[in-house]
This record gives C-alpha cells, structure tokens and sequence, in this order.
C-alpha cells in the first residue's frame, strides 16, 4: 500500500503517544472510586450516598489541610 511505504521511508512522523502521568492516573481513580462508594451506598439507602460523598470531601479537605502544614 502506498501509506505503508510513506511511514516506512519516514517522510511522516508517527504521532507522539498518549501519557498521563501517575498522580493523575491516582486522582481519577480516586474520584471513580468515590463515585462508586456514593452511588452504591445510594441504591441501598438513599441518604447514605450523600453521607458517603460528603464524608470523602471532609476526609480530602482535612488530608489536604495536614500536607499543606507540613
């Protein structure tokens, strides 16, 4: 094919391939997995999802306040 014969006389450039880094990788399955922990604790009993939501943001914002004292 003549797009095979492109990429190998390198008149292309592959494009460059996706990373992401490990602390963003951490925060969005943090994120996920709160989500799931509100929306489980929801289908159960639907005030304990919010409970369950509002527990992890004061549990955050408390973690956040000790790290940035240190």
């Amino acid at each position: 094919m003549p797009q095979d014969r492109e990429w190998d006389a390198g008149t292309r450039t592959r494009p460059a391939p996706i990373t992401i880094s490990t602390q963003i990788f951490r925060e969005v399955v943090g994120a996920v997995g709160a989500g799931l922990a509100g929306y489980g604790a929801w289908l159960h009993y639907p005030p304990a999802g919010f409970m369950v939501g509002g527990g992890v943001l004061v549990g955050l914002a408390i973690i956040g306040t000790l790290r940035g004292n240190a």
